[in-house]
């Protein structure tokens, strides 16, 4: 009985949920939806159109849990987002900032009493400017060696041309 329950209980998030947010894709004409510090959500359908926006999301690392009320009004004419809230990315998905580099979230939409359902997204993993090595490597004595061959071969040249010029003009 109670195996039965878990398994029920693992499909009440998804009863709960109205419609399913994702991160976007190169489909949905994007490069990527997901940056070091931020992802980039499809929006809700437009059946909610006129209806203010709250995002929730979960850090999966801390636990620590945060609620952006009124992200935007959606703004739907004929299936179609329209222009006119700035916080959206060219109309087709909202980008979450301010995460932190390489962490699982946990996201929702909140619109009204209607919730979507949950998404796992992780930021993308990258290293830190400071620590990369911006320096040369060391030269290589053959390097120097062939350098300064090739130097004074050209001083030579350079001087038989000013000479040979010389000797030919008296």
């Amino acid at each position: 009985m109670l195996a039965v329950l878990f398994v029920l209980g693992g499909f009440v998030p998804l009863i709960d949920a109205d419609f399913a947010p994702r991160v976007l894709t190169v489909e949905d004409g994007v490069l990527t939806g997901r940056f070091p510090d931020s992802l980039l959500l499809s929006l809700p359908p437009c059946n909610y159109s006129g209806q203010s926006v709250d995002l929730e999301y979960l850090n999966a690392n801390t636990n620590e849990n945060k609620i952006l009320s009124n992200i935007f009004t959606i703004n739907c004419t004929n299936g179609v987002y329209t222009a006119g809230s700035a916080t959206l990315s060219r109309n087709i998905g909202y980008q979450v900032t301010n995460l932190t580099n390489g962490t699982e979230y946990k996201l929702r939409y909140k619109i009204g009493t209607t919730n979507s359902s949950y998404i796992l997204a992780t930021t993308r993993t990258v290293s830190d400017y400071n620590v990369i090595d911006e320096g040369l490597p060391a030269r290589s004595g053959a390097m120097v060696v062939i350098t300064v061959i090739l130097s004074l071969a050209m001083f030579f040249l350079l001087i038989c041309l000013i000479l040979s010029t010389v000797m030919s003009t008296s």
